[in-house]
């Protein structure tokens, strides 16, 4: 997602840059296209090695539109349904270059 103006933060990941611009916000599952890998980066070579180091969902952010949310490799679709709400577990962002990356240890449904 990109933020023009919302989040001037910078330094990393945290869950006051998730808070602030995401924190009143609905999320809601859109597990057609799965899990993807998100692969590790090689400096040295300029290019995506084949090490598999997280898995991404885009979620669809009511009134924001989509977002990717990085999940540990661990992660599982198991127990989501496809449009349901759903809560991110632990969910931390960070802006870089305007554009805001989230990253999360889990999601689960909303009751």
């Amino acid at each position: 997602m990109r933020l023009n103006s919302l989040n001037k933060h910078k330094g990393g990941y945290s869950s006051e840059t998730f808070n602030k611009d995401f924190g009143q916000r609905r999320w809601f599952a859109t597990i057609g296209g799965g899990l993807q890998d998100v692969r590790a980066w090689d400096n040295d070579k300029n290019r995506y090695t084949d090490q598999v180091i997280a898995k991404a969902l885009d979620l669809y952010v009511e009134g924001a539109g989509f977002q990717r949310v990085k999940l540990p490799t661990s992660f599982n679709l198991a127990n989501i349904a496809e449009l349901s709400e759903v809560e991110l577990i632990n969910p931390v962002a960070c802006e870089v270059r305007g554009n805001v990356y989230v990253k999360a240890d889990g999601i689960k449904e909303v009751n």
